[in-house]
């Protein structure tokens, strides 16, 4: 009851600035003692290196993944052609995402200057919708470099203020290099395709990905042998005179050398073909052959290593966002989580549905979790670390802005990889686990 009432200060601390009218500054949620190290959370769970799942029931945690949710895909089950109606109907779904779908010019700014009515109506009409065929030959490529998947067939950025650099919205996700995708058209410029990854589908610029036949693609898809990144980000050179940048969870092909030594297969673009490139493999603790182990201390260690790093919108600036973040940290370790926060959590095998609870309840449903549960509503998504000495929860997420209710009123962009209470205030002034909508986890 106590580490109740301990959870519970916030509100009470909201209570008394109503009452009294005294008002303090506050600070940042950012946690920096020793509960933002993992080797706190490690050190208290001596078990916590125990396999959680064996590499078949990974498999088959996926494979219940798919099922749950339909923006995850088995791209080796994809059929050699799809009807043009799917493929219209997948584009229409894509431009709903940033209400595009229709043609009422959006209040944006591109380049700093407000969104013209031509390049709203161009950039729909690039989506070359009626070109479509009445069957579509689907063809195979393989990401040749860190690219942009987007919602429409438009490089530039689309932002909501004219100063804006980092939150554009035609931004899906980003792509690691070696990231098998399959192509359903191609845009009217001719410079886009569209196509489906493993888990969502969008516009991606021709340059950043090269074609190749089923057989090689397949190759990619699920490779026999393959290394993992488990650094929150590395660079390989590709032999073509390009350093990649591939982020944690990238798979890269692997193959015996000469020498019988491993090596990378690094997909390179010859004129839009598809070139593989042999590099050596150097595994250390940036890059692993194939993935880590499940356990519930890798996904803390697995979690820290973005710590500190910046807060990136689908991608962008070289980094992650709230459900890139730990959808890096669960596919370093095999498991393929949907891209958006509001599906991550509710599409886990196991599942906590906190509506109707009341705080003490929902504390009480995280405190029985696994560290790496996920915590979601329908715009944000944390991971669970564990209780502190003091029996508060500790999450790290990717945090984009935080509110303050005291003398500083108002919201602050931290756009940081943090460790952070569970408890910290949401912008409407309450212990954010009471915005929380489900606890997803492994078991």
């Amino acid at each position: 009851m106590t580490v109740i009432l301990k959870r519970l200060l916030p509100a009470v601390f909201l209570l008394a600035v109503l009452l009294t009218g005294t008002v303090l500054a506050e600070a940042s949620p950012e946690l920096t003692d020793a509960r933002a190290t993992a080797a706190y959370w490690t050190q208290r769970n001596p078990q916590g290196d125990a396999v959680l799942l064996t590499p078949s029931q990974v498999e088959a945690t996926n494979e219940s993944l798919r099922r749950r949710n339909d923006t995850l895909t088995d791209l080796s089950a994809m059929p050699e052609s799809v009807s043009g109606a799917e493929v219209k109907e997948r584009i229409e779904k894509v431009q709903a995402i940033g209400d595009f779908d229709t043609a009422s010019q959006p209040d944006l700014y591109k380049n700093g200057s407000a969104l013209t009515a031509y390049s709203y109506s161009f950039a729909r009409k690039n989506c070359n919708i009626a070109a479509l065929p009445e069957t579509v030959t689907v063809r195979y490529g393989v990401v040749t470099r860190r690219a942009n998947l987007r919602l429409l067939p438009e490089a530039a950025g689309w932002f909501e203020s004219a100063g804006d650099v980092h939150y554009d919205t035609l931004q899906a996700t980003a792509l690691d290099p070696a990231e098998p995708v399959a192509v359903l058209g191609d845009s009217y410029d001719k410079k886009f395709a569209f196509v489906r990854t493993h888990f969502y589908d969008g516009w991606l610029a021709k340059s950043d990905f090269a074609e190749t036949d089923r057989t090689t693609w397949d190759g990619f898809v699920h490779p026999t042998d393959f290394a993992v990144v488990t650094a929150n980000k590395t660079t390989i050179a590709n032999g073509a005179g390009e350093s990649l940048l591939f982020q944690m969870g990238a798979k890269i092909p692997l193959a015996a050398g000469a020498n019988g030594a491993k090596v990378l297969l690094i997909p390179v673009s010859d004129n839009g073909a598809l070139k593989i490139v042999k590099r050596p493999a150097a595994f250390d603790d940036t890059l692993h052959e194939g993935f880590l182990p499940c356990t519930e201390n890798n996904f803390v260690r697995q979690g820290f290593r973005f710590l500190g790093d910046e807060y990136g919108w689908g991608g962008l600036d070289d980094s992650v966002d709230c459900s890139s973040f730990v959808g890096d940290v669960y596919r370093s370790m095999g498991i393929e989580l949907p891209r958006d926060a509001d599906q991550q959590a509710k599409s886990m095998p196991k599942v906590v549905d906190l509506s109707g609870m009341g705080e003490a309840d929902r504390l009480a449903a995280l405190e029985a979790c696994m560290p790496g549960t996920l915590l979601a509503n329908n715009t944000h998504v944390m991971m669970y670390l564990g209780q502190d000495d003091d029996g508060t929860p500790i999450v790290l997420q990717s945090m984009s802005s935080w509110f303050s209710f005291g003398s500083d009123y108002g919201k602050h962009y931290l756009r940081k990889v943090i460790a952070s209470t569970a408890t910290f205030l949401n912008f409407s002034g309450v212990p954010y686990i009471n915005g929380v909508h489900y606890l997803g986890s492994l078991r």
